[in-house]
């Protein structure tokens, strides 16, 4: 039997292993990272850095698809927008990246720039924003609860 869980205390781990899933890497400053594992093994992770207040810079990874990244991205969501009391999360994907860009929009995600050129192999990158209306999980939780969920660790 498969062991599935959520992973919120482990920031260095889950952040190390979205890095590796990058194209180049990446290496996070003044972040926070959750992540979600099956049988010990990392399946999914999302790692917020360069908070300001307002926003935060997101970067969202998933090796296998399943149940327990949607309550993961729940749990970003409520992360971010409740806890944290961000505005707005910021992410950035690669214009040729179709998977990553699918994804982002089905979460809610939408287009708010694009930086010609800026890719690591000089294509198109589009600069997304995620507004709280607008994430399809849990669209208005942040409205009917404003305690913090007994399982985020910052």
């Amino acid at each position: 039997m498969s062991k599935s869980l959520l992973v919120f205390d482990e920031k260095q781990r889950v952040a190390e292993w979205v890095a590796e899933q990058m194209p180049n890497g990446a290496s996070f400053h003044n972040y926070y990272a959750m992540g979600a594992e099956v049988n010990g093994r990392l399946t999914c992770g999302i790692v917020f850095e360069n908070f300001n207040g307002h926003n935060a810079n997101v970067h969202i990874a998933v090796s296998t698809p399943s149940k327990l990244f949607l309550k993961l991205l729940d749990h970003a969501y409520i992360y971010a927008f409740v806890h944290c009391g961000l505005k707005r999360v910021t992410g950035f994907v690669e214009a040729d990246n179709a998977k990553a860009f699918k994804l982002d929009m089905k979460i809610g995600f939408e287009i708010e720039a694009v930086m010609k050129n800026a890719g690591t192999s000089g294509q198109d990158v589009f600069l997304l924003v995620l507004w709280p209306e607008n994430y399809i999980g849990v669209k208005g939780w942040a409205e009917k609860t404003t305690s913090r969920p007994q399982t985020m660790v910052h």
